[in-house]
């Protein structure tokens, strides 16, 4: 039991950042940043429910549930991490080394380059055939400046500018 309540709290915290994500300024409009929302709205309706917000969570626990009794022992947690583990230690000797760690901390890098350059083609790449031209790179780039321009002077303050730098996971399509 005392279990459940741990892993269940776990859970809903996890949500938190979510709602965050979700959350909407003065005007109603949602502010969705790096696509969360849309891959969180599952069905598409331009809202989240607990159950879209939780579901990536629950899938989450449900991996780490192997045996499917609604409950993560030390047993199933033990595995997992030997698992990982197991994908750091490439030699197989039992030990990580060091370079090992740097070796699994640049192909994670490399992997979030190669899902970053993935999203920014499908954000500037209007007419979706796989390749960015310079029309739709300026179009993109006087987009985010027109959106920036929050008082429409077609200059940017510091403030402004601050607005239109990416935030970390920031990358917006709209």
């Amino acid at each position: 039991m005392k279990r459940k309540i741990i892993v269940g709290s776990l859970i809903a915290a996890l949500t938190v950042p979510v709602l965050a994500i979700a959350a909407t300024d003065g005007d109603g409009k949602a502010h969705h940043k790096g696509g969360m929302f849309e891959r969180l709205d599952t069905n598409g309706d331009g809202e989240l429910t607990f159950e879209e917000m939780t579901a990536k969570s629950t899938e989450r626990f449900s991996k780490l549930d192997e045996d499917g009794n609604g409950t993560i022992s030390i047993e199933e947690m033990t595995v997992r991490k030997k698992v990982f583990f197991d994908k750091l230690d490439t030699d197989g000797n039992g030990s990580m080394s060091m370079e090992e760690a740097k070796a699994f901390r640049h192909k994670m890098h490399e992997n979030r380059k190669e899902r970053h350059s993935a999203r920014l083609l499908e954000l500037l790449d209007a007419d979706g055939n796989g390749m960015v031209s310079s029309d739709e790179f300026e179009a993109a780039s006087a987009k985010r400046f027109e959106a920036a321009d929050s008082n429409g002077d077609g200059v940017l303050s510091a403030d402004e500018l601050s607005n239109l730098r990416p935030k970390k996971g920031g990358m917006k399509k709209g």
